[in-house]
């Protein structure tokens, strides 16, 4: 039976990070709160290793440089569950990224468990127990932390060390363990956590209707809102809803009133920020014409083109399921969409399922396919279905 302590004090917090630091292993998570805030509050780490769970309470005053510099230290294994915004908050905090991560999320899908999947259904699934009921509406900051409320933290993280064993050994057994290691090197990029602003407008629903110019003009609105709600310490869709920046960003106004007839932008009545958007969109127009991103181009594939693109989806997909790899990890159906635009010539940077473990697991198998080296065989139908690339 685990112990969890609660650390409130710095010389407990160093004493516990030496530890860690010796055993070159630690798995760890966060509760943080960003309901009202630009930056996620971080309200407790709670760290885990096979025989005790330490729960450490940064509204205490603590310095947490020496965990992060555990996190950033490349001979220390830092295992996770889905651990993007874990390690954002350190990334956030300090400037720096992590290394060596394992993500037990992540090792799940490379050996036939699925992917994404939840903790509670990952811990069911790999290790037969079941988790803590979650407290997903739990303030956080609050003190002293209920029995409840440390029940739940140190669960979050008590077995992560148990998943993390069990999978390295699944992940070396299917010969996937640098498969999975290229995965996890994601969380080692700055890019992973702030996309810049063309992909972030790019990602916004309704952009499809913007030219050039809207795009270039939803960019700069992204980057204003950004500082903005920094300088302001509030989230940035508490200030502007992201559907009102496209509708700027299409109509582009020119005089205040303008903005002023916009539903749902009460900022509207507010000078200050009416002139910085009219400054920004002015800066938009004046810029030369090659400045201004690219829009979408609107496809108008032919029947055969769907039709084989739902057919390479299907075979993946079996594929996938016979060879026990999560089909979500290679990416969505658009990354067979670049890949056929790649054979096609009409694009020309290769594409993720012609590089690194996707590329060796099915982007090959595909170019053999498109280029008759194989073909697509059924059998077994209908007891034993089989459908393979041969």
């Amino acid at each position: 039976m685990r112990q969890t302590q609660l650390v409130t004090t710095q010389g407990a917090l160093e004493d516990h990070c030496k530890a860690w630091r010796a055993a070159r292993c630690l798995a760890f998570d966060t509760e943080f709160i960003r309901d009202e805030t630009y930056d996620a509050i971080l309200c407790l780490v709670q760290v885990s290793t096979p025989s005790s769970v330490v729960l450490v309470d940064p509204t205490s005053g603590l310095d947490l440089s020496p965990f992060w510099d555990l996190v950033a230290d490349p001979d220390v294994v830092t295992i996770v569950h889905a651990g993007k915004e874990d390690f954002d908050v350190c990334q956030r905090s300090t400037g720096r990224l992590p290394r060596n991560v394992f993500d037990v999320q992540i090792a799940a899908g490379f050996v036939g468990h699925g992917y994404p999947l939840s903790l509670a259904r990952l811990v069911s699934q790999v290790l037969g127990k079941r988790m803590t009921k979650g407290h997903t509406l739990t303030d956080w900051l609050r003190r002293p932390l209920t029995p409840e409320q440390v029940r739940y933290a140190a669960d979050d993280v008590a077995h992560l060390p148990r998943l993390f064993a069990v999978l390295a050994e699944q992940l070396s057994a299917a010969g996937r363990s640098a498969w999975a290691r290229e995965e996890f090197a994601r969380f080692e990029q700055a890019a992973f956590y702030k996309l810049p602003p063309q992909e972030r407008a790019a990602r916004l629903r309704g952009t499809g209707r913007l030219d050039g110019l809207g795009l270039l003009v939803l960019e700069k609105l992204i980057l204003w809102r950004d500082d903005w709600a920094r300088q302001k310490n509030r989230p940035v869709r508490a200030l502007i809803r992201d559907d009102i920046l496209i509708e700027i960003a299409r109509r582009r106004p020119q005089q205040p009133r303008d903005l002023e007839i916009l539903r749902g932008f009460p900022q509207a009545r507010n000078p200050a920020i009416v002139k910085q958007i009219l400054t920004l969109i002015e800066e938009a127009l004046a810029a030369p014409p090659d400045e201004r991103p690219r829009p979408a181009e609107k496809r108008d594939d032919s029947p055969m083109e769907v039709a084989l693109l739902d057919l390479l989806s299907a075979v993946v997909q079996v594929i996938c399921e016979d060879e026990k790899l999560s089909f979500p990890l290679l990416g969505s159906t658009q990354r067979l969409r670049e890949l056929l635009d790649f054979h096609a010539g009409r694009l020309k940077e290769r594409p993720p399922l012609l590089r690194g473990w996707r590329d060796e697991f099915i982007g090959e198998r595909i170019l053999d396919l498109l280029e008759g080296r194989s073909a697509v065989r059924v059998s077994g139908w209908p007891k034993q279905l089989q459908i393979r690339i041969e």
